[in-house]
């Protein structure tokens, strides 16, 4: 009975020991491919120079029709942080979400950054956004469909935001519904700068 006790002890050292050679194998080929590089390769172009989806890229390009008539582009929100989010008039957490993103809003002085309400469903008019934003939004927010700009930027989920810093650079991009705990450490970075 003891022997077998011994026995069954061993064959879990000796597979634990195995676990931890494989990890130092793994660890040890990692670092050696994050060495220096070749001297023929280069690095990638700056992020901030390719327009795409990433943090650190600069935000697709985009041109909307406001539910009160106006153009409005990307450019037109240079210079100040841009708070995007992909919504429905209908989406009970993205209701919840933008009054804690009006909260924020407020807090800072209503003025500090811009948000831009962008409606996804095709069915929905002019009118029911406008009212959405009386009721959940600010009356400097502007509200618009998007049904292509969510294509764009690769929409899957309501309740998806993207923020850009000043520059038009992505700094954060998130699908889960907004608390109001999560606005500041992203924001108040941005309203520094």
């Amino acid at each position: 009975m003891v022997y077998l006790k011994k026995k069954s002890k061993s064959k879990y050292i000796a597979g634990g020991v195995a676990v931890i050679i494989v990890i130092a194998v793994m660890v040890i080929l990692t670092n050696n491919t994050t060495g220096s590089q070749p001297p023929n390769l280069t690095t990638a172009p700056d992020a901030s120079s390719v327009q795409g989806l990433r943090i650190g890229n600069a935000g697709p390009d985009f041109s909307l029709i406001d539910a009160e008539g106006r153009q409005i582009t990307k450019q037109d929100f240079v210079g100040k942080p841009l708070f995007i989010f992909f919504t429905t008039t209908w989406c009970t957490p993205c209701q919840i979400g933008a009054q804690n993103l009006v909260r924020f809003d407020t807090e800072t002085g209503g003025s500090a950054f811009n948000v831009l309400i962008v409606f996804v469903d095709p069915r929905e008019s002019n009118s029911q956004f406008i009212e959405w934003k009386k009721k959940f939004g600010n009356d400097d927010w502007y509200v618009a469909i998007g049904t292509e700009m969510a294509q764009t930027y690769q929409v899957r989920y309501l309740d998806t935001k993207y923020v850009f810093d000043k520059n038009s650079i992505i700094r954060w991009v998130d699908v889960k519904p907004l608390e109001y705990s999560s606005i500041a450490p992203v924001m108040q970075q941005l309203l520094v700068t």
